[in-house]
């Protein structure tokens, strides 16, 4: 009973100290879960376009942009994936500055190659365009940095410290308590109530908890993840492009590059092409095949941009025991693992620090009420037999 009590103890304070950091962190990663439809309808303008008729090819985008517009040298390039979405490309304004540089996001419609707008990818703040990014980063670091992202990943794993404490204070000691395990008397008063939701929605969501916190955390710690993950089964640094340097040989054209990857992956979609910044570093290729848990797809290919050649193939066919291990923690993390359902599932975990903090916080005060009113009480039934007066008010015989 007494260790119990401790669990308790941990559990309570542990919710009241750090509850509305859970709850912020949990809302901010149920935002992200479905962070692109909301940023498209957020910024209709920018992330949508009703064109019609045939989409104009990356390469030939690409060239267009560079004839029509001074934005920079391109760093990104993601294509549309369905009807309705824009070309999103991101562009390094200073391309010969090393640190403290500048990008850009700019969108493009994929029929005409019209602009439609860009947004700063340094900057933060509420309004729409940049509402995502900087609830992405309160939800990666605080917005704080490096520094932001430790602190994120302790209260990661004291988020997980309360959802296990939890998990033993609620366990039934006795097997007649499984019946009230996951139950919750609506007939009873509201703070009972309450305490059966918090102890309901816990067990419930037990298991979503400990996937989302543990797998958050290691995100936030992966490198050092990759070093023990890598002591039982190796685990290549990313991205690892084994490229032969050819000085003085022009690239090949971006067309041919990407006649290569599809040539190569025909049943796979380009999701995101990375443009390197010198021919050592070799183009990287997302691609997705319908069923594939990462939301930018479980296929990485990385192109020599001189000869077009695949170096390096990072897959489902390819990955080592550890490689898959390290893939696999974005799509847990997000709920992409398990498709749509999966996504809500996370979603709805996301929120129940929200509800775990409310209820911690009505069941805590409203015993604390109660306990201050029995402490009156007892002070003033103590208070005549310290004055020689009975409870009643009349004085004892001498």
């Amino acid at each position: 009973m007494a260790r119990k009590q401790t669990w308790f103890t941990v559990h309570r304070w542990l919710g009241i100290g750090l509850g509305a950091w859970f709850a912020l962190v949990g809302l901010t990663g149920s935002i992200l879960v479905f962070e692109d439809p909301i940023d498209a309808w957020l910024n209709p303008a920018l992330l949508t376009s009703h064109e019609r008729g045939p989409w104009l090819p990356p390469e030939q985008l690409l060239a267009r942009v560079e004839a029509e517009h001074e934005f920079g040298r391109v760093e990104q390039v993601r294509p549309p994936a369905a009807a309705g979405e824009v070309y999103r490309l991101i562009f390094r304004t200073q391309p010969n500055k090393r640190v403290s540089v500048e990008r850009i996001e700019a969108m493009f419609a994929p029929v005409s190659g019209r602009l439609l707008g860009q947004r700063p990818l340094e900057k933060i703040g509420l309004s729409s365009p940049l509402l995502l990014k900087t609830i992405y980063e309160f939800h990666r670091n605080v917005l704080l940095g490096a520094a932001g992202s430790n602190i994120v990943g302790i209260a990661g794993f004291l988020l997980l410290g309360s959802a296990i404490t939890g998990f033993v204070v609620a366990w039934p000691r006795k097997s007649s308590g499984w019946k009230r395990w996951i139950h919750v008397n609506v007939r009873a008063s509201r703070t009972r109530i309450f305490f059966d939701v918090h102890r309901s929605f816990g067990a419930l969501f037990f298991v979503l908890l400990l996937l989302a916190t543990l797998t958050g955390s290691t995100l936030v710690y992966l490198n050092y993840v990759r070093d023990i993950v890598n002591v039982f089964s190796k685990v290549a640094s990313f991205p690892t492009v084994p490229f032969r340097k050819n000085e003085r040989q022009e690239s090949v054209e971006f067309g041919r590059i990407i006649d290569t990857v599809r040539n190569a992956y025909p049943q796979r979609a380009i999701v995101e092409i990375h443009v390197p910044f010198r021919q050592t570093g070799g183009y990287l290729f997302y691609l997705k095949a319908p069923g594939d848990e990462h939301r930018l797809g479980d296929t990485i290919a990385w192109v020599d941009p001189v000869t077009a050649e695949i170096l390096v193939e990072r897959s489902d066919r390819t990955r080592t025991a550890g490689e898959t291990l390290m893939h696999w923690f974005f799509p847990l993390h997000s709920g992409t693992a398990f498709g749509t359902g999966g996504m809500v599932a996370m979603c709805l975990t996301g929120l129940t620090p929200v509800l775990f903090v409310f209820t911690c916080l009505w069941v805590w005060l409203r015993k604390r009420r109660g306990e201050k009113i029995g402490e009156r009480r007892r002070a003033l039934r103590a208070a005549p037999l310290r004055s020689g007066y009975p409870a009643g008010g009349q004085p004892t015989s001498s």
